[in-house]
């Protein structure tokens, strides 16, 4: 852990956000697991819960109670170290939990000002924003260097992808898009948009996609990480590999 947050010559970790145009589509898992998945690999990596009053990291990664959450660095209620805390099923991530309430967590540039101090100690600082296009989104992808846009393989939920990746754009942050809870049995059945469909409608380019997986459900309700063996855990590592700059090829799953 760090002695603090603040100076000192370190090298500048990765800021990241994820983010989706509605709520549901998974972000807090793709937050979690890309994690885990970094961490495995060897990253030091801090996750920032961002989703005031609807917080859910701290509880996935298996982490009991929390004194304090973002709202009281930002409030000088404590040192940025107090907020930080170790998930204890996965070695190398720690959580800054969001408050309970339905405060506003701080203004864009204290965000920007916090996550480049926390990137100074970790390899990967990665934000899990509020659905939507509120002022919560502002804040969280404030600091951030780039996006990763998930979405549900269904049009609504693509075309509100297609508008957070132009707002995104605006800010000069390059995004990409995960689809998350596939189902290859329907989309064969021409059940579901597959996900050329899926990237058409979002505009922007794939990084991966995740699988409907039910060892996914019973990870987050029992505060654990994915077990190796599950589709959705290997899916996790091919979008860590590409997002550290690995060419990997897509997998059959993710070309249906």
């Amino acid at each position: 852990m760090p002695p603090h947050v603040g100076g000192g010559r370190f090298h500048m970790g990765l800021i990241s956000v994820v983010t989706s145009g509605k709520g549901g589509a998974g972000k807090s898992t793709v937050t979690a697991g890309l994690g885990c998945a970094l961490a495995r690999q060897g990253r030091r990596v801090l996750l920032i819960d961002g989703d005031a009053g609807l917080r859910s990291l701290d509880l996935m990664l298996g982490i009991g109670s929390a004194v304090y959450d973002m709202a009281d660095i930002f409030a000088s209620r404590c040192e940025p170290i107090r907020a930080i805390y170790p998930s204890p099923v996965c070695p190398n991530v720690s959580v800054v939990p969001a408050p309970v309430g339905l405060e506003q967590l701080a203004s864009p540039d204290d965000m920007a000002r916090l996550c480049r101090g926390f990137a100074r100690y970790y390899d990967d600082v990665i934000i899990d924003s509020p659905a939507g296009i509120g002022p919560g989104f502002e804040t969280a992808a404030a600091g951030a260097s780039q996006a990763f846009v998930v979405s549900t393989p269904d049009m609504v939920c693509a075309r509100d992808a297609q508008i957070i990746g132009r707002l995104l754009d605006k800010r000069g942050l390059p995004a990409r898009l995960i689809i998350n809870r596939l189902r290859p049995a329907l989309v064969m059945a021409g059940k579901m948009p597959d996900v050329d469909e899926i990237m058409d409608t979002a505009a922007l380019p794939l990084i991966g996609i995740l699988p409907e997986d039910e060892e996914v459900a019973v990870a987050n309700a029992n505060g654990r990480p994915l077990p190796g063996h599950c589709p959705a855990a290997a899916c996790f590592v091919n979008i860590a590999r590409r997002y550290l700059g690995e060419e990997v090829r897509l997998a059959r799953l993710e070309k249906m």
